[in-house]
């Protein structure tokens, strides 16, 4: 048994032996008593936002990152409230996160109280797990619950302590780690060899590869190779493989390019690696699907599959690599390679134009041409996401954005946070105007800690995205339209720096400008709100 220490102190001992570095966060009076925990060890870096959603948000992208459990740390009441929209954006791309927050005091939970809520019914909608710790001798049961379904069950936990709890004594003793929480599971040899059988018959095959194959790429390209198979590649998934392999024919859905869609729509099998994201759109009906996943969940919970590999992608697919029989059909990948020409030949018309305001291809262009090969790019939620994965063509840089909440605002604290957990990699966000203007006091955060990311916002001063739908389907665009400040000018106020581009040729000096400035940096470019090829009213 350990020497007794406070019910604060307990908690933070238990997440450092998890292996947890950083908490995002912002005080309030529910959690001094942590606060004053943290403020006295230096194991557990805490980060201040400016809202309790950045501080969500991070840790959801720190948990997309890197695999591991983002932690978050707010008051009750509005401060919990203020959470839910990062939550929601972790629990729904099934991620790990940890919540915790303050309560009242025990005296008033339920009573007419200032603040008050009954956090558990507020949270239960958007978390696999959320407790009430009332009373220190059950620390460690809620602490290990919480954990547990957070890392294991890939998903958001929550717990909260009421603050008079958290400066009671705790005789509780720390909890291992348990690496077998970590054990993946992983289909019998017998489903392999069914899924071999159906590769092996297929003449026209395509595979499509999400994040979850990032870390296969090599061997996932090899196995199109050998297999004659067009690669195809989810927004989250842009740089699994290279632009300069000869079968990647670009992304899928509207964020993507018509040339996977017209192979897709003659493909006789798919082979999904990684992704669960199924767009009925533009995906043909009654494909057989063979689809890997570590997650078991993951499969077929958005499309039928005729076989589902259990396991890690790249031990999968070297099995699968090694037993294919190599390709022979010639038509099939010249048909991949024409397809692939036409589509550079659009791209390279789009991407050339010189125009005041900025064209959003001639844009992403740039940024293509100029973030490192191992960039971290994060996207926010808008039209400029589109216009990303219709152009961007990466060597192996990773994108992090919110996959099936798509929530606008997500773009900054995702950078912050991936610029924390991996300080060596540039970080770029790409956001826009309308994104950027809800968590932009948070570019304050970045300054604060010095962090060396490059904010680049598409500024066409209206919600793009929403706009050019309304229009398409023949209705007036109505509160769509944008009053924008100065964001330069607001970088510069900040303490960082901020740069404006208004015509094309400004874009390569002001972009190189940022991503060498070595601390927080922002590149305010006036585009058009040209709408993306494709664009229609969602019905």
């Amino acid at each position: 048994m350990s020497e007794q220490r406070s019910v604060a102190e307990v908690i933070l001992d238990q997440l450092s032996a998890w292996g947890v570095k950083n908490i995002y966060g912002l005080v309030g009076d529910d959690i001094f008593y942590l606060m004053d925990a943290l403020g006295r060890r230096n194991t557990i870096k805490f980060y201040q936002v400016k809202h309790e959603e950045s501080a969500a948000i991070m840790a959801s992208a720190q948990a997309k990152l890197t695999g591991e459990t983002g932690v978050c740390l707010v008051d009750g009441g509005p401060g919990t409230a203020h959470l839910i929209n990062g939550l929601a954006d972790a629990f729904m791309d099934r991620v790990p996160v940890l919540a915790i927050t303050g309560q009242v005091a025990r005296k008033d939970i339920g009573a007419n109280k200032k603040q008050y809520v009954d956090q558990q019914s507020l949270l239960r909608p958007l978390v696999s797990y959320t407790g009430l710790l009332c009373d220190p001798a059950a620390a460690p049961q809620v602490l290990e619950n919480a954990w547990r379904t957070a890392f294991a069950g890939k998903s958001v936990s929550h717990f909260s302590v009421p603050m008079d709890v958290l400066a009671m004594p705790c005789k509780a003793a720390i909890i291992p780690p348990a690496p077998y929480l970590g054990t993946q599971p992983r289909s019998p040899a017998g489903v392999v060899e069914g899924a071999l059988e159906l590769m092996r018959e297929s003449h026209r095959p395509v595979i499509l590869a999400g994040s979850g194959s990032r870390e296969a790429g090599g061997v996932l390209g090899e196995l199109s190779l050998r297999w004659g198979a067009a690669i195809v590649t989810t927004l989250a998934g842009t740089g699994v493989v290279d632009r300069y392999h000869p079968y990647y024919v670009g992304g899928l859905g509207h964020a993507g390019s018509p040339s996977s869609t017209r192979l897709l729509s003659q493909a006789d099998l798919c082979l999904v690696v990684g992704a669960n994201w199924w767009p009925k759109n533009y995906v043909p009906k009654g494909i057989p699907v063979i689809q890997i996943d570590l997650n078991p969940a993951h499969i077929g919970s958005t499309m039928p599959v005729a076989y589902g590999l259990v396991g890690d992608a790249q031990s999968i697919l070297e099995q699968l690599s090694g037993s294919i029989i190599p390709d022979t059909n010639r038509e099939w990948t010249g048909l991949i390679r024409k397809e692939i020409n036409s589509w550079l030949t659009r791209l390279e018309q789009e991407t050339s134009v010189q125009s005041s305001p900025v064209h959003p291809a001639a844009l992403i262009r740039s940024i293509q041409e100029l973030a490192p090969d191992d960039a971290i790019i994060c996207l926010d939620t808008g039209d400029h996401t589109v216009w990303f994965g219709r152009v961007f063509r990466p060597v192996r840089q990773q994108v992090l954005l919110s996959g099936k909440w798509r929530t606008m605002g997500f773009g900054l604290p995702a950078a912050l946070a991936a610029k924390i957990n991996r300080p060596a990699q540039k970080v770029l966000a790409l956001v826009g105007d309308g994104g950027f203007a809800m968590t932009m006091a948070d570019f304050l955060t970045a300054v604060k800690y010095n962090l060396d990311v490059t904010i680049v916002v598409m500024n066409n001063s209206c919600l793009a995205m929403e706009k050019n739908k309304m229009v398409a389907g023949g209705l007036l665009p109505e509160g769509t339209s944008l009053q924008n400040p100065d964001f330069a000018g607001y970088a510069n106020s900040c303490g960082g720096l901020g740069l404006r581009v208004e015509h094309s040729r400004e874009l390569v000096p002001a972009l190189m400008d940022a991503l060498n400035n070595g601390g927080p940096s922002l590149v305010d470019v006036k585009t058009s709100a040209l709408a993306v090829p494709g664009t229609t009213m969602p019905v």
